[in-house]
C-alpha cells in the first residue's frame, strides 16, 4: 500500500549517521545524568557534574543507560531510545485512528502523518530528549484511559494509571495535566461526569500517585525533588503583555512545527469546502485536543511541550486529507510533498551530519583535542559547555565532576577562572575554552 511504502521509507530517513551528529540542545544533558548514574551506580537520584540533580526525574536516563549497554556511550545510545518510541508512537497512532474510524488506509495515512511532521521528522523524533518518549507513554495513557471510558473494566483502568504514573518519571507533573484535562475532555464531550467518580477512576488517580512516589520517597531528598519539580511546571506561568504575545505567536508556531501537513490539512479543507463533515470520532479529537492544549497556550512553553498532542493532531489532519485524496490531484500533491519532504530528511543526514561533526568548532572534536592531552584524572569547571566535558568523560572512561568533587584532578577544563597552568586553548562560538594543568606533570 502507497502510505504504508511512504510511512516505511520516512522511518528508514531518521537513520542516517545518526552516531555522527555532535550532540545538540539538551541531548548531552541527559546523556551526561546517565553517565553519571551508570558510573555511580545509583539509578534513583540524577546527577550533574558530581552535584545532585532535581529538575527532571531520572526515567529516561534509565532508558539512555539500558541502550548504553547495548550501543556504547555516546550519540546513538540516546537516539536509539527516541526513535524507539517514535516507531512505537506511530504504531499506536495508527491503532488509534483505526479504533476510531475502522479504517486501516486511514490508520496508515494518521501514522505517516505523526513520522513527517517537521519538528518530528528533523528533530524530536531522533534527539536524545525526552519529548519523544513522553508523548509515548501520555499517548498510551489516554488510550487506556478512552478505552476504559467507552467500556469500562479494572484493566485498562489501571493500565492508564500505571503509564501515567510512568510519564510522570519522565517530565513530572506536567503527566497529571494531561490526565486530568483529558479525563475532563472525555467528560464533557460524552456529557457524563459520573465515570469521575467510580472506583474505576480513583485506581487511576491513586495508581498514577504511586509510581512516582514509589520512586520520590527513596531519593536523598524528596521534599526538595518535589519543591523543584513544582518550579519546572508552573514557573512558566504568567499573564504579562509577553505573554499576550506568546498566546497570539503560539499558534503560529505550532503550525510551523506541523508542516507540511498543517498547509496540506487546510488545503484538505478548501477541497472540500462544500462537503465537510465532523463526525462524533472526529468531535472526541477536537475536545481531547482543545482542553489539553489550553495550559500551554496560556503559559510561557516552547512548541515542543505540545508533542503529546500530536498523535490527535495526525489523526485529526489524517480523516480530512484521507477524504481529499479521493481527488486525484490532490493526491499527487499528497505524494509529491511527503517523497520531497523525506528525501530532505535523508540528505540532511547524509550530508549535513558529517559536516557538523567535522567543523572546527565542534565540541566532539574539541573533546577529542583535549583526550589526547590527558593522561589523569580532570574535572569540569565549565558547565555551559557540558558536551565537551562529556564527551572527554565518554572517551576517557569516567565522567567528569566539578573541581570540588575531584580532589584527585590533575586538569581542569574552564571558560571563566583560572585553575593552573594553560595548556591550550579552543575557541568555540561565542565562548574560549581552556584546558589548564593544575600541578606540573613532574609531580
Amino acid at each position: 500500500m502507497l502510505w504504508l511504502l511512504l510511512l516505511l521509507t520516512a522511518l528508514l530517513s531518521t537513520l542516517p549517521n545518526l552516531h555522527r551528529y555532535p550532540f545538540k540542545n539538551e541531548e548531552s544533558l541527559r546523556h551526561a545524568v546517565a553517565f553519571e548514574m551508570w558510573h555511580r551506580g545509583d539509578l534513583l537520584q540524577p546527577t550533574l557534574f558530581g552535584e545532585l540533580y532535581y529538575n527532571k526525574p531520572p526515567l529516561f536516563n534509565w532508558f539512555i543507560l539500558l541502550s548504553a549497554q547495548l550501543f556504547e556511550w555516546g550519540e546513538l545510545a540516546g537516539r536509539v531510545v527516541s526513535l524507539t518510541f517514535l516507531n512505537l508512537t506511530a504504531l499506536l497512532t495508527g491503532l488509534f485512528s483505526y479504533r476510531l474510524f475502522r479504517s486501516l488506509e486511514l490508520s496508515l495515512l494518521s501514522s505517516l502523518i505523526f513520522v513527517t511532521f517537521g519538528n518530528v521528522l528533523f528533530f524530536y523524533g531522533y534527539l536524545a530528549e525526552i519529548d519523544m518518549t513522553f508523548t509515548f507513554f501520555v499517548f498510551l495513557s489516554v488510550f487506556f484511559l478512552h478505552a476504559w471510558w467507552e467500556r469500562g473494566g479494572w484493566l485498562t483502568a489501571v493500565v492508564s494509571g500505571l503509564v501515567f504514573g510512568l510519564s510522570t518519571l519522565l517530565k513530572g507533573l506536567p503527566s497529571y495535566a494531561f490526565m486530568g484535562l483529558s479525563l475532563l475532555a472525555l467528560a464533557t464531550y460524552r456529557r457524563r461526569f459520573t465515570p469521575l467518580l467510580r472506583k474505576e477512576a480513583f485506581s487511576i488517580y491513586f495508581l498514577s500517585l504511586l509510581v512516582p512516589l514509589l520512586w520520590l520517597v527513596f531519593t536523598p531528598e524528596p521534599l526538595v525533588y518535589s519543591s523543584y519539580l513544582w518550579k519546572e511546571t508552573f514557573g512558566r506561568v504568567g499573564g504579562d503583555f509577553s505573554r499576550l504575545e506568546h498566546m497570539l505567536t503560539y499558534p503560529l508556531l505550532n503550525l510551523k512545527d506541523l508542516l507540511p501537513w498543517s498547509f496540506l490539512f487546510f488545503g484538505a479543507l478548501y477541497t472540500l469546502r462544500r462537503e465537510l463533515q465532523l463526525p462524533p470520532q472526529v468531535g472526541l479529537l477536537l475536545f481531547l485536543l482543545v482542553f489539553n492544549y489550553l495550559p500551554y497556550w496560556v503559559s510561557d512553553s516552547a512548541g515542543r511541550y505540545v508533542l503529546p498532542l500530536y498523535p490527535f493532531v495526525a489523526v485529526l489532519f489524517a480523516y480530512h486529507i484521507h477524504r481529499a485524496t479521493q481527488q486525484a490531484g490532490f493526491k499527487r500533491l499528497v505524494v509529491a510533498t511527503v517523497v520531497f519532504t523525506v528525501v530532505l530528511r535523508s540528505l540532511y543526514g547524509l550530508f549535513y551530519f558529517p559536516y557538523e561533526e567535522g567543523k572546527e568548532s565542534s565540541r566532539k572534536g574539541v573533546a577529542l583535542q583535549m583526550a589526547r592531552l590527558i593522561d589523569s584524572d580532570t574535572a569540569c569547571e565549565c558547565p555551559q559547555e557540558r558536551s565537551v566535558c562529556l564527551y572527554v568523560g565518554i572517551l576517557k572512561g569516567k565522567p567528569l565532576l566539578r573541581l570540588d568533587k575531584t580532589p584527585e584532578a590533575r586538569y581542569v577544563i574552564t571558560c571563566e577562572a583560572s585553575y593552573g597552568t594553560p595548556l591550550k586553548e579552543f575557541h568555540l562560538k561565542g565562548r574560549t575554552l581552556r584546558l589548564e594543568e593544575l600541578r606540573p606533570s613532574s609531580l
